[in-house]
């Protein structure tokens, strides 16, 4: 049997994977990164508020300034590989994890995602996993809520360290469902019971199903698939879930994009991922609390990214949902993706009122008992 460091030399083909100084309390994030020098600044500005301890970040061989931005910052650890992403993305998180992470608490965010929660920005990461090891949870599930411009996207004139909020404040309030995997993807990977689907991705680029929706679909996706719906926790609920969602799976987009996440996990060795971060192939405790990945993917640079998608050829389905936004992006540098159902992100409550974040009774007891900016303690 190889060892770690064999196993990380191979995955990264640099030596620098195996010598990383990481401190060793507080949370740690993992980021893959690809010329995200447009974003980085107030992306690390964002989770440094947060609380968070140290980023370890995979810059996949960036040309745009990315690695002269991150280096010399003492929180951050780079490791710079030029290996393929989409052979790799997995492969990396995990390695990583196993070797310095094991039974810590570690964020997977992309460089376009930011993470909020109930309590936030009074209550830091720490005092959230801190409730979290108190009630026995080992993760916490987040819908990922595209955020765009009221305008068109031709509009934009987006800076290195504006706030992402002041850019992009908008979301899809509607158009969201709860529901399992379908297939032998969803047999492997147990957490999460149930993924989020649909927002602003369908809306705009993934409309075409086998059928027309009955009126059993409606109803069945209204109720027992809505976002407000309880999670089945056991054999028994997971087995009618998947029972009761072949009636309505032909009437649903396919493919789907998967518009959720386990991006806060206490890692335990040998923890394997659906790719993204979106699944993890054993049973874990996670928290009835949900957060939310907020997702900037459509500031100034959404044209360039999706052409240089294209042409990498590194994403799932040889880039198949970059070439969706291809054939619309006409339309969205011209008109935008704002509705007359999109919300304005004012806070965590609006996303709860959407039923995109959760806050169990327990959760809400402790931010009660503590007194705000005194919970970042």
């Amino acid at each position: 049997m190889t060892s770690i460091d064999d196993q990380l030399m191979d995955a990264f083909g640099t030596g620098s994977a195996t010598e990383l100084s990481v401190p060793r309390d507080g949370v740690v994030a993992v980021i893959l990164a690809y010329n995200e020098a447009l974003r980085f600044p107030y992306f690390l500005e964002h989770y440094r508020s947060l609380g968070i301890g140290h980023f370890i970040v995979v810059d996949n061989n960036s040309n745009d300034g990315t690695d002269e931005l991150l280096s010399g910052q003492p929180d951050i650890s780079v490791i710079r590989t030029e290996k393929p992403y989409k052979d790799y993305k997995s492969v990396w998180r995990q390695l990583i994890c196993d070797r310095y992470l094991v039974d810590r608490w570690v964020i997977f965010p992309d460089v376009d995602e930011l993470f909020v929660y109930p309590g936030w920005p009074d209550l830091s990461v720490g005092a959230l996993t801190g409730y979290l090891d108190a009630g026995g949870y080992r993760a916490l599930f987040t819908p990922m809520v595209d955020m765009y411009p009221q305008g068109p996207l031709k509009d934009l004139s987006y800076k290195p360290g504006d706030s992402f909020f002041k850019t992009s404040p908008w979301f899809d309030g509607s158009g969201y469902r709860y529901n399992p995997l379908k297939g032998s993807h969803g047999k492997r990977y147990k957490t999460p019971a149930r993924h989020v689907f649909g927002g602003t991705r369908e809306r705009l680029f993934h409309q075409e199903a086998k059928r027309p929706k009955s009126a059993l679909d409606r109803l069945l996706l209204s109720s027992v698939f809505s976002l407000h719906a309880r999670t089945p926790e056991t054999k028994a609920g997971r087995k009618l879930d998947h029972l009761l969602f072949k009636f309505v799976k032909n009437a649903l987009p396919s493919p789907a994009a998967v518009q959720s996440k386990i991006p806060l996990l206490k890692w335990q060795r040998g923890n394997r991922f659906s790719g993204g971060v979106h699944g993890i192939d054993r049973a874990i405790a996670v928290a009835p609390d949900w957060g939310a990945l907020l997702h900037f993917k459509y500031l100034d640079d959404f044209q360039s990214k999706v052409a240089e998608a294209l042409t990498r050829q590194q994403h799932t389905d040889n880039a198949g949902h970059y070439r969706d936004y291809e054939a619309q992006m006409a339309g969205l540098m011209a008109e935008g993706l704002h509705y007359t159902g999109s919300v304005r992100f004012t806070g965590p409550e609006a996303l709860t009122r959407c039923g995109l974040l959760r806050e169990s009774e327990a959760l809400r007891r402790l931010r009660s008992g503590v007194p705000a900016g005194e919970a970042r303690n």
